[in-house]
């Protein structure tokens, strides 16, 4: 089909009208000799074929009498749904006079037919939602704690064989602290016990970025505690006057859902701030062999931020941040040592005295550390290994014997070498300490426990005065 083929139609049955008008069209030209007449009566009118007009027409008409018709339906819904609206309304009032006048109290006029519940709303006043937002109450809170916060650094030593030769190394390390007091020598700062676990150097981060070395003054490794004593005969007093000490909280009040506050020395890079919720308490929670109970959060805790602060809105610290679930199926479970559990561990090793090498206690054994497989398969007691004893040490005088296990020293357990070092060190030499092992007998292991008198390390005791002898000539200096 020719495509243009409506438009020629169209154009033919133009053409078509203007044959037929031309058809009924006659114009005469009078002669010239013939005056002038009117020609307009002899002019037909154009005709239209008769079977197009009236169609038109008829249509038109109808749209009209449509459209006025929907106009008047219109008009009478109305007029009949407004008289039944105030017909009903005029019946209730006129039947049900006192059931009209509560209905008119409650909703007011125009609404008895849909009343609304009775309901009073009072308002809220700005001090039982805060009158500031949570960003504006982290800021403020970190602002106010900041100072009692530090960074640790760390040297770890450690010693590993190649072909049965040790072979000695250290690494750097790192972790956060908290200051939680001071005596009229040092200054006491709170962290983990793994933060500075066979360490040969520890070195703290004030706020004002001065940096100081620290003595550890005594840990719990079972409790993952420690404190650290720095001097405050090292310290000038624009530092003295940059730094603060911590508000100690109630852990045990704190509730599941409240917003915390981490800060710690994330991988490193100094003070870093992370928000969460606290997300359950009394955590059952198994660290290298360790129980314990811990609070649990979603604040972000990474590595370095072990020995901070878990604080709440009013600056309070509720825990001491110390491990995190790494695994790829798991995110944002953190845990922090409860405070109220963690301050009376920490006022017994602030009280602790700091002691030299040549004042520290000595028992006189050396120790091994089993896989722990050994001791789940076997079924033995867990704890450290005594691989032998000296001879005339105080172990050998107390009743200790090759093969023994020390589970605990003066009540806290240890599970390591390096625990058990730290429980015998922190005591002065000639102190009695209580030894807690399991003994096989029979068979079967059985526990003893021993009054041991701690002696001085034989290898630290004072040498005979040697002779001094004659200076050597300095080296000479070219001139």
């Amino acid at each position: 089909m020719d495509p243009n083929y409506e438009n020629t139609r169209i154009d033919e049955s133009m053409n078509n009208t203007e044959e037929v008008m031309r058809e009924h069209i006659t114009v005469s030209t009078p002669p010239a000799d013939v005056p002038p007449q009117d020609v307009s009566a002899d002019i037909p009118e154009a005709t239209v074929p008769e079977t197009i007009a009236p169609v038109k027409k008829k249509k038109e008409h109808k749209a009209l009498k449509k459209f006025f018709g929907c106009i008047g339906l219109a008009a009478c819904f109305g007029i009949v749904a407004g008289g039944a609206f105030f017909g009903v309304r005029y019946a209730v009032t006129r039947l049900f006079p006192q059931k009209a006048a509560q209905m008119e109290e409650v909703t007011g006029p125009g609404d008895i037919l849909f009343p609304k519940p009775n309901v009073t709303i009072s308002s809220t006043s700005t001090s039982e939602v805060g009158d500031t937002d949570a960003t504006e109450t982290v800021a403020s809170v970190v602002e106010q704690t900041m100072p009692a916060m530090v960074s640790v650094q760390t040297v770890q030593s450690s010693v590993s064989y190649f072909w049965g030769q040790p072979i000695a190394s250290e690494q750097e390390g790192g972790g956060s602290g908290i200051i939680i007091g001071s005596n009229e020598q040092d200054l006491l700062i709170a962290t983990n016990y793994h933060v500075i676990e066979n360490t040969s150097s520890v070195k703290v981060i004030l706020a004002d970025n001065t940096t100081h070395n620290v003595t550890v003054k005594g840990s719990d490794a079972a409790a993952d505690l420690a404190i650290l004593a720095l001097p405050l005969s090292g310290l000038t007093q624009e530092t003295l006057d940059s730094i603060d000490v911590a508000v100690l909280g109630d852990s045990d009040s704190a509730r599941i859902g409240q917003m915390v506050i981490a800060i710690g020395n994330a991988l490193g890079y100094g003070p870093t701030v992370t928000v969460g919720y606290l997300s359950a308490k009394d955590r059952e929670i198994t660290i290298e062999g360790n129980d314990m109970v811990l609070l649990q959060t979603n604040a972000a805790i990474n590595s370095g931020n072990s020995g901070g602060a878990l604080i709440n809105t009013k600056g309070e610290v509720i825990g001491i941040n110390n491990a995190k679930l790494t695994r790829t199926d798991i995110e944002g479970i953190c845990f922090a040592i409860p405070i109220s559990k963690a301050t009376p561990i920490l006022e017994d090793l602030m009280t602790r005295e700091i002691l030299t090498d040549e004042e520290k206690g000595y028992l006189g054994v050396t120790v091994s550390e089993l896989d722990s497989a050994i001791f789940r398969d076997y079924n033995w007691p867990e704890g450290v290994y005594v691989a032998s004893v000296s001879k005339d040490s105080a172990a050998e005088k107390s009743g200790i014997y090759q093969g023994d296990i020390i589970t605990h020293v003066n009540g806290e357990q240890v599970t390591t070498a390096n625990q058990l070092v730290n429980s015998v060190t922190s005591n002065r030499y000639g102190t009695v300490v209580e030894i807690t092992l399991q003994r096989i007998v029979n068979g079967k292991f059985e526990e003893f426990t021993y009054s041991v008198t701690l002696q001085q390390n034989p290898e630290l005791l004072a040498s005979p005065e040697e002779t001094p002898e004659s200076p050597s000539p300095e080296r000479s200096e070219p001139r």
